[in-house]
């Protein structure tokens, strides 16, 4: 039952049980109808129980949205679903079961059948999660031949980002084939050239005082020790792959120009030989 009507063209709220108009209270579970006291709540209850549902979506919602929170209470909507819950149904509707293992039912439930309506958790499965790994990256692989016209080392973006890629010699770096190596009177930066298609998220940089290692799926493709010592903490030392698949590590030299030499060391003696 409306409680709320129409009246010389204003909106009127009126007591559920006795019709009263003043000094209502509204009912705090459902917060659909109004009463003008505890007796007269006591007494609708029979009538009202079968009605009174709590609203946890528009409870959240009240304070920043009232109208929609009010229009879910009034039509009975416990929750809205957004495109990525709406698509889950859709693939549980024409697969039987979700990528997560529920049914479509199942789905329902989470969202529709409880009064904090929140999707149920994905429960994948270590293969579940291999393989959604292994698709991940072979679409990766076929945007990246899209994008460079073609397969192999010709149609390799990151071959021609990796060698004009220059080394200056007066820098005293060198190019070493695989991966490159500059350095300022600061800093060592070494770029080494990656596996064709090799997803970012494979890759692996692990910096100490006195090492470096590169791997790819656990695999090391670079590994040795520093010439010299290196700050190596979170805000001295970093890496990052640039779009075309190629890596650069940017080393902060724990002895450099304008902070400290080595004992009995000078300003060339922060120039890394190797």
């Amino acid at each position: 039952v409306d409680h709320e009507f129409q009246a010389d063209g204003g909106l009127v709220k009126a007591c559920a049980n006795c019709g009263a108009t003043q000094d209502l209270l509204r009912c705090s579970r459902c917060h659909q109808a109004w009463f003008c006291g505890p007796a007269c709540q006591r007494a609708y209850w029979p009538f009202h129980k079968s009605v009174c549902q709590r609203n946890d979506f528009a409870d959240a919602i009240e304070a920043t949205e009232p109208k929609f929170a009010g229009w879910m209470r009034r039509h009975g909507k416990l929750a809205v679903l957004k495109d990525d819950e709406v698509e889950r149904l859709e693939r549980a509707s024409s697969a039987g079961r979700t990528s997560s293992g529920a049914t479509r039912e199942q789905v329902m439930q989470s969202m529709y059948g409880r009064a904090d309506p929140k999707p149920l958790a994905p429960a994948y499965t270590a293969e579940d999660l291999k393989k959604m790994r292994a698709a991940n990256e072979a679409e990766e692989e076929r945007k990246m031949l899209r994008g460079s016209g073609g397969g192999g080392a010709a149609g390799d973006p990151s071959a021609a980002a990796f060698a004009a890629i220059e080394v200056n010699p007066g820098a005293l770096g060198l190019d070493c084939g695989r991966y490159k190596w500059t350095q300022t009177q600061s800093h060592v930066d070494v770029f080494l050239h990656l596996p064709p298609f090799t997803p970012s998220k494979v890759v692996a940089v692990e910096m100490t005082a006195h090492s470096l290692r590169v791997s790819v799926r656990g695999e090391a493709i670079l590994e040795g020790k520093l010439a010299k010592e290196i700050n190596c903490k979170r805000d001295g030392s970093t890496w990052f792959i640039r779009d075309a698949r190629v890596l650069e590590i940017s080393m902060l030299k724990r002895y450099r120009r304008g902070l400290a030499y080595e004992k009995g060391g000078s300003n060339a003696d922060t120039f890394w030989r190797s």
